[in-house]
């Protein structure tokens, strides 16, 4: 049985369809619909339909909170408030439909045999793109919190009264360390370019590089005193900064109260399927949650 799996991001939409081992057969990448959740409805729709491995389900990972059992969404990247996504895409596609957060969707790939949190009883896991997603593996599950929004760790304060967000409030850590937060350091610069040009030595985008690395190092310490995780890992588009963000956010843990740089070095990880993570892994808790 092949699963479609989707990772609806800000900015792009990732598409798959997944063997019964969890592998890709097919994958394609597209900006994401204008027009709201019915256009993105209908391009996920038409993707399916265009497939040339049919899928007998479909699951989609969001940048928002999905409460349960309701199954509606807030998503302030997507601007979705209260939006039933799941029945909107059944009745699309006229298939089952399984609708998470994507950063649990995420974490779910990377908990598989080869992922960065294979076996582990206790990670952080952080999305880096438009926004900032989070998940956390506790006691060797995924804890959803009582209605299933737990973990939305791009909306904690990092800077009281700082930059407004999309969610309403003011200073969440999304708004200092997404990809979005580098380019706008940047000067709208991409966020792909600066780490590019990092590496190529030039000292204004080292410069930016430190600045933006500082602000997740504010957020890493934070959420490693509050959960003491065997692994920080972090995924989406950013991450394929690898080391040179590694190196850079380390310049900037400091010595404090009972963990170094070190500590950190040691739980910073990167996610292993790559930007692949948030579609596979939506397909994977589809295949786990439905029934065909």
């Amino acid at each position: 049985m092949y699963v479609a799996g989707v990772d609806i991001g800000g900015t792009n939409l990732k598409f798959g369809v997944f063997d019964e081992n969890g592998q890709p057969v097919y994958t394609l990448l597209r900006r994401t619909a204008r027009g709201g959740p019915e256009a993105i409805a209908s391009q996920i729709a038409a993707l399916l339909s265009a497939s040339p491995t049919p899928a007998e389900m479909v699951g989609a990972g969001v940048p928002g909170s999905v409460f349960r059992p309701s199954g509606k969404i807030n998503s302030g990247n997507l601007k979705w408030f209260g939006i039933p996504f799941g029945a909107l895409l059944r009745e699309k596609t006229g298939l089952p439909v399984w609708i998470d957060n994507d950063a649990e969707a995420a974490l779910a790939a990377e908990t598989l045999p080869g992922g960065s949190c294979f076996g582990l009883e206790s990670a952080v896991y952080l999305t880096l793109g438009t926004g900032i997603g989070g998940a956390l593996l506790i006691n060797g599950r995924p804890w959803r919190g009582h209605d299933n929004a737990a973990a939305e760790l791009g909306h904690f304060v990092t800077h009281a009264g700082g930059l407004k967000c999309a969610c309403g409030m003011n200073g969440c850590f999304e708004m200092y360390a997404s990809a979005g937060a580098l380019t706008r350091l940047a000067g709208g610069i991409r966020a792909r370019t600066v780490i590019d040009r990092v590496r190529d030595g030039d000292a204004d985008m080292l410069a930016v590089l430190d600045a933006y690395a500082r602000e997740i190092a504010i957020g890493l310490c934070s959420l490693y005193m509050i959960f003491r995780p065997q692994a920080i890992v972090l995924g989406g588009g950013i991450s394929a900064a690898g080391e040179t963000l590694r190196e850079a956010i380390l310049k900037s843990v400091p010595n404090a109260y009972d963990f170094t740089p070190e500590t950190i070095r040691a739980a910073l990880r990167f996610a292993s399927r790559g930007n692949d993570a948030g579609m596979a892994g939506a397909a994977a808790l589809a295949r786990m949650n439905l029934k065909p």
